[in-house]
C-alpha cells in the first residue's frame, strides 16, 4: 500500500532539512529588511521632484545596506520602494540579530506568504 499523498509532501521538507543538518548547510529565512527611508506612496503623486529625490535616496540607501547584508550571508530575492522601503533576501538565521542592528534598519520580519510584506 502507497503512503497517503499527504504523508509523501510533508516528507519532502523535513528530508531536505535532515539533509542540510547532515550536510553543515547553513540554515537560512526568507525576510522582509524594512528600511528607515519613508516609501514614495509617502508623497503625493504630483510632487514629482520630490518623489524624485526620495527615489535616489531610497535605492541608495537599499544598495548601501544591501551591501552589508550580502557581508552576512544574504541574498537579494526583490526590493520594494513605492508602498515600503524593504528588501527580502534570504539570510542565514544566525545572522538576523546582525541585520537588525545595522544603521537604517527598522525592522526584519520573515516572510510567512511571498507576496504580502505586512507580516
Amino acid at each position: 500500500m502507497n503512503p497517503p499523498r499527504l504523508y509523501t509532501s510533508l516528507l519532502a521538507p523535513v528530508v531536505f532539512a535532515a539533509a542540510q543538518v547532515v550536510l553543515g548547510s547553513p540554515q537560512t529565512v526568507e525576510v522582509w529588511v524594512v528600511l528607515s527611508e519613508p516609501a514614495l506612496a509617502s508623497l503625493p503623486r504630483d510632487a514629482a521632484n520630490e518623489r524624485a529625490e526620495l527615489r535616489r535616496r531610497i535605492e541608495r540607501q537599499q544598495d548601501d545596506i544591501m551591501k552589508q547584508l550580502a557581508a552576512l550571508g544574504a541574498v537579494e530575492s526583490a526590493r520594494v520602494q513605492v508602498v515600503r522601503n524593504a528588501i527580502a533576501v534570504r539570510l542565514p538565521t544566525a545572522a538576523i540579530e546582525s541585520a537588525k542592528k545595522i544603521q537604517g534598519v527598522t525592522g526584519v520580519h520573515v516572510i510567512s506568504h511571498r507576496n504580502r510584506i505586512d507580516d
